[in-house]
């Protein structure tokens, strides 16, 4: 791919990320959704490679702007992330289109393949274009006197804003971290504004690079299930053929390589500090009431999700790293300490979300985000294994693995009924609440779960004080009458086990 090339696609990734806060940052969804949509489809048109678009694949864009009408005329809350999510896909579908990759005629296992390259574009796109849009030196040219210190200055200008974006995640996620950076940052501007505007854009840039990154060719090996022919680039002579042929020698990847490990050591070092901070307070017990004016109890019990979240982008910060620098000495160190420091973070998001849980009770929000911290420890340590090991190309396979796992082991234990099963644990069992925590039973929650939940309503119906127990009693003898109704009219290939326990525990209900 040539710089000028990636230079422009660069660009247009940026303008994209300014436009998304505009447009999006504290604004409702409505129209700016088929608008956006509309900007991104005749962008990754414009940026594309010029291959021919196989005609099956014309329908993309269509899917694409009738999906995103969802949002302008639709507020259903079940119906809206459908509609996104289908536009996004069609999205993606039409950057791999127009570089020439017949996506309609692929078989199903190359495009779950393609689907997943596009994922991984997602974080490592921008940085690919960063990198090679200054393959020809043309960054260095207005700081040539430099010398050696112009991408170590690079770098800390990318690293400025990433830098930014984690600390705002930390510093929601951490009191004690958080007012060390206000005083830290103690400006005389609304700097929530200016750093909340600033990653939004940053972060929809880092997110639109990645279809653009693949409509204009700068993955370079990235094929579909197009022909051979088609994959490959047009033939070039004489002193174009001469220019290309270091960018398909892939040369200018890693020119970025100073840039991408000062970022990964800028996050290095605010990781770093981000656990100090856990190890001192959080894990040693620290007063905090003293510090910022919270309980212990209260100062633990936030953040988790936050900090999941900076767990999930510092994987991506990795693939991305790892796309410019390349298994080097330096990558091995810098990735090393930053998969050792986020362990560091998720152990701090699994306390956090143990002591409210421990306080509060189980629902099925916080099984899923148990969930969601066993996938990302095993995440973090398939990384820490394979980056030591030099097989990096193995992580998306190791993480594809990781979530089919966890997701066969939530199924397996069935989060309905474990969420019903511990919270009536813990009022039989009030040992079970720590001091200060809330023993009682949710019967309001507990009537919205479904059939798996009912072997445990029924158990509680012993414990429920009377006016909440008639209620009970009458919510599920009607899900008896129900399961009857039902069974009337089902055969043998329907027949569930939740369903029959729910069968079985709702013939033991008392009269009404």
């Amino acid at each position: 791919m040539e710089p000028r090339v990636a230079r422009r696609a660069l660009a247009g990734a940026i303008l994209a990320g300014i436009l998304a806060n505009v447009m999006f940052d504290r604004v409702a969804l409505g129209i700016n959704v088929p608008l956006a949509t509309a900007a991104i489809l005749v962008g990754l048109t414009w940026l594309g490679e010029r291959r021919p678009v196989d005609r099956l694949d014309l329908w993309l864009p269509v899917v694409a702007l009738l999906a995103a009408l969802g949002p302008a005329f639709r507020t259903d809350p079940s119906v809206i992330p459908l509609d996104l999510g289908l536009a996004a896909a069609a999205v993606g579908a039409w950057s791999f289109a127009v570089r020439g990759v017949a996506v309609t005629r692929g078989t199903a296992r190359a495009i779950i393949a393609l689907g997943a390259r596009g994922l991984v574009a997602l974080g490592t796109g921008f940085a690919t274009l960063l990198a090679r849009s200054g393959a020809d030196g043309y960054f260095a040219r207005g700081t040539r006197q430099l010398g050696r210190l112009a991408p170590v200055a690079r770098g800390a200008i990318i690293a400025l804003p990433v830098v930014v974006g984690f600390s705002v995640l930390l510093a929601s996620a951490d009191a004690v971290f958080g007012r060390a950076v206000d005083e830290a940052l103690h400006l005389p501007l609304d700097l929530d504004e200016v750093i909340g505007r600033g990653t939004f854009s940053i972060l929809a840039a880092v997110l639109v690079g990645g279809p653009i990154a693949i409509a204009s060719g700068a993955l370079i090996g990235w094929t579909g299930p197009a022909s051979r022919a088609a994959a490959e680039p047009a033939p070039v002579e004489g002193e174009a053929a001469r220019a290309a042929v270091p960018a398909r020698a892939d040369v200018g990847r890693r020119s970025g390589a100073t840039e991408a490990l000062i970022v990964l050591v800028a996050v290095d070092a605010l990781f770093a500090a981000f656990a100090v901070v856990q190890v001192v307070y959080l894990f040693g017990g620290a007063d905090t009431l003293a510090l910022v004016g919270m309980t212990y109890s209260d100062y633990a019990r936030q953040g988790y999700f936050q900090l999941a979240f900076v767990v999930g982008l510092a994987g991506l910060l990795l693939l991305g790293a790892h796309e410019v620098m390349g298994r080097t000495r330096e990558f091995v160190i810098a990735a090393l300490g930053l998969m050792l420091l986020t362990a560091v973070i998720l152990a701090s998001a699994a306390l956090r979300l143990r002591l409210y849980q421990d306080a509060y009770g189980w629902t099925e929000l916080r099984f899923f985000v148990a969930a969601s911290i066993a996938w990302l420890a095993a995440c973090v340590g398939l990384a820490i294994v394979l980056v030591g090991w030099g097989r990096m190309r193995w992580l998306p396979h190791g993480i594809a693995l990781a979530a089919v796992s966890i997701t066969l082991a939530v199924t397996a234990i069935g989060p309905q009924a474990f969420v019903m099963h511990q919270n009536l644990a813990r009022v039989l069992d009030p040992g079970l609440v720590p001091p200060g925590g809330h023993s009682g039973f949710d019967l309001q929650y507990g009537m919205t779960l479904g059939d798996d939940a009912i072997p445990d309503l029924v158990a509680a119906l012993a414990i429920v004080p009377a006016p909440e127990g008639s209620t009970l009693l009458n919510q599920l003898h009607l899900r008896r009458e129900e399961l009857e109704r039902e069974a009337a009219s089902e055969g043998p290939l329907s027949w569930n086990l939740a369903r029959e326990r729910a069968r079985e525990a709702l013939a033991r209900l008392p009269g009404r």
